[in-house]
């Protein structure tokens, strides 16, 4: 279901839940190798040798040393994740820190140290000062000194991979994916257009009755399968004006119901039930969501305060990506109709048009005065163009290239550059019908 998808989106995008789980299995991993201990016989020389830590006092220095090690490696860590945080927000916007905080990578060294931690408590907690050799439990300590090292390995690993991570490149790549995920869940592009919608009421504007939603936030995902159901169930027809990405307010009137129905309050109630809406955007639904992200970044780089073209021309690459791969996608269709044809719900969708619009016009309008980046977006479209299918897809595209001129003819003083913007123009008008 469409919610459980956002809140799962919201759970693996957290940096609580990879630590939680390795919480609980230090203190399992704890416990079973103090249980261990009780099957290790004093008559074993082998192992048992090599692996003795001395008498309590020796054991409980160690685990103390180690404990005190690890919870300074875990506060650099945690020390570094928040400026490369912070780094983050600042240079490619605070809606990416969820990328950040997505990475895997981050998740499993932090709960390592966590893990580490909690094992170390508990055994030091269980040896005794004075205890006798034989009476120390030796599987135990060595065991805790394996995840010291371990967690040695583990805080390489984390520099390496926050270095990484905040390199431009690298949060493009990021974001990028993202974004081939949302087209993926597209069904491929059938070839066929959406049957005409006469068997709507023809006085729906005029005769229904409109539904206030009931909660403030972002629409994170609409279940519209369900709302469809409802629809047949009571013999309705349904408008929703709004779509996932939307902010609403509470109270915002934004579904209608023909014909209108006589208790509202019930009616909001029951389909208040099919929409989720949170603090933030989510991919779950959202088409836009990823393509925004790459547009913040190529839109800061640009920014007079970081003036990096060269970022904002990364983008252009994988947004050109994204575009050439939605060309062959089918978008949702605007209505939905019950098993004998009839329009039942109708809906605002995205759109290939729609997609264009959200990646290049922000991004015009922050280069227009950079003609390299204007000429890199009209090379892309030029690309994209090869891949149309559509007349949608096909106009969509010229309209932004004439845009991306009439921009660069108007901000972009040197003749000479000017001649290259028209050249790149109309080299992608070859390409488009």
């Amino acid at each position: 279901m469409n919610w459980v998808r956002a809140g799962w989106d919201a759970v693996r995008t957290s940096l609580w839940l990879v630590p939680s789980v390795f919480f609980l299995a230090g203190i399992a991993l704890a416990v079973a190798m103090l249980q261990l201990e009780r099957g290790w016989t004093a008559g074993q020389t082998g192992l048992q040798a090599w692996i003795s830590t001395g008498d309590g006092e020796d054991a409980r220095a160690l685990i103390s040393t180690l404990l005190s090690a690890i919870i300074t490696m875990a506060s650099m860590a945690f020390s570094v994740t928040v400026v490369a945080l912070s780094l983050a927000a600042n240079t490619f916007g605070p809606r990416l820190i969820r990328t950040f905080r997505a990475n895997l990578r981050t998740q499993l060294v932090l709960g390592t140290f966590v893990l580490t931690i909690v094992y170390l408590l508990l055994v030091l907690r269980s040896v005794e000062g004075a205890s006798a050799p034989a009476e120390v439990p030796q599987v135990a300590v060595a065991v805790a000194t394996l995840l010291a090292l371990l967690s040695v390995l583990a805080l390489l690993a984390f520099i390496q991979g926050v270095a990484t991570s905040i390199v431009a490149d690298e949060v493009v790549r990021r974001v990028r994916s993202e974004l081939d995920s949302a087209v993926s869940k597209l069904p491929d592009l059938a070839g066929t257009d959406e049957p005409a919608s006469e068997l709507r009421p023809l006085n729906f504007d005029n005769a229904n009755a409109r539904i206030p939603l009931p909660r403030e936030g972002y629409v994170q995902s609409v279940q519209f399968e369900e709302i469809l159901a409802w629809a047949v169930k009571h013999n309705v027809v349904i408008r929703l004006d709004f779509r996932p990405g939307d902010f609403v307010v509470d109270g915002d009137a934004k579904v209608a119901v023909h014909p209108s129905p006589d208790d509202r309050d019930r009616v909001r109630r029951e389909l208040g039930r099919f929409i989720v809406s949170g603090q933030a955007r989510t991919p779950t639904q959202d088409l836009e969501f990823a393509i925004r992200h790459l547009v913040e970044v190529a839109v800061r780089a640009l920014s007079p305060g970081i003036n990096d073209p060269f970022t904002a021309i990364a983008v252009i690459d994988r947004l050109r990506g994204g575009l050439s791969r939605l060309c062959a996608k089918q978008f949702p269709p605007q209505t939905l109709r019950d098993a004998g044809g009839k329009v039942r719900v109708t809906r605002r969708v995205p759109t290939y048009a729609g997609a264009v619009d959200a990646a290049f016009n922000q991004i015009r309008q922050a280069g227009s005065s950079k003609p390299a980046v204007l000429i890199h977006m009209l090379e892309a479209i030029a690309a994209i163009a090869e891949r149309t299918n559509t007349d949608e897809q096909r106009s969509a595209l010229s309209r932004h290239a004439s845009m991306i001129r009439a921009a660069g003819l108007r901000d972009v003083a040197e003749p000479e550059d000017q001649e290259d913007l028209e050249r790149a123009f109309r080299r992608a008008m070859n390409v488009l019908p």
